[in-house]
């Protein structure tokens, strides 16, 4: 808070600030830059947006709670590996029996909306932009296209932010964090859930993809056909952008390829 104030006093109204974070770092700067802003500490004009990086959910309002501080869903920018677990470790949809489970082990979870509601614990908020390396380095997701892209989820006119929020939730279900955790192979150096949450490895996919020639593929109109959790419900996707960065995320990217 030092650092902050020193630095909102020395530049007043231009000050300008960005949180950001890998797994629990990026959870950590979501719920600071919010704090900042529920104290009147710093005015959200001077907020960039916060971007992170497989970071787990940590509210059940989602973006209500954005909307509720004035800082609109555009606040958060959350980039996702494919196949990363932890993104999907508490936004995903919890089995009965994984909920009974949670209940007895924690007397606060009873009253848990989300998990009473909707059967998880925290609902994503914010912009998910979804990071899919190279097929060399991690297996391409069934849902997305073939390559190395970063995807944006977005609305259109038919079809604005209930599609987004149906084809995010699908998207946090597959594969389910109980799948992946149930797959011994997963576990260690050389298992899935590392290759696809390490730090270094989101900054590799991101690096190649700053080097890439800007592209924008075709929109196809793809369906999924879903597995249990969804009850085999088709979802469309409502959008994709190819390897055309968001500008803070591909600027940033960019800047560490020259750092390194």
């Amino acid at each position: 808070m030092p650092e902050i104030e020193a630095h909102v006093a020395a530049h007043g109204a231009r000050a300008r600030l960005r949180f950001t974070g890998h797994s629990l770092g990026g959870s950590l700067a979501v719920l600071v830059s919010l704090m900042l802003v529920a104290r009147g500490a710093v005015a959200p004009g001077s907020l960039h947006p916060v971007v992170t990086f497989g970071a787990p959910a940590v509210f059940c309002g989602g973006d209500h709670v954005l909307e509720l501080l004035g800082v609109g869903e555009g606040h958060v920018r959350a980039v996702a590996m494919h196949r990363d677990i932890v993104p999907r470790a508490f936004s995903c949809r919890y089995p009965g029996h994984a909920v009974a489970l949670l209940r007895r082990l924690n007397g606060v979870l009873r009253a848990h909306p989300c998990l009473n509601a909707q059967k998880m614990l925290y609902a994503p908020m914010g912009a998910t932009y979804i990071l899919q390396p190279d097929g060399k380095a991690s297996p391409r997701h069934p849902f997305l296209p073939e390559g190395a892209a970063l995807f944006r989820m977005e609305g259109t006119a038919d079809g604005g932010r209930a599609v987004v929020a149906s084809a995010l939730r699908a998207f946090l279900n597959s594969p389910h964090p109980l799948e992946t955790l149930s797959d011994l192979s997963a576990y260690g150096a050389g298992g899935a859930i590392l290759r696809d949450h390490e730090s270094s490895n989101y900054f590799r996919a991101l690096s190649a993809l700053a080097r890439a020639p800007p592209r924008r593929p075709k929109q196809p109109e793809i369906v999924w056909q879903l597995p249990g959790v969804e009850r085999l419900q088709r979802y469309w996707w409502p959008g994709i952008a190819g390897t055309v960065m968001p500008e803070p995320v591909a600027v940033r990217a960019k800047e560490l390829v020259s750092e390194a």
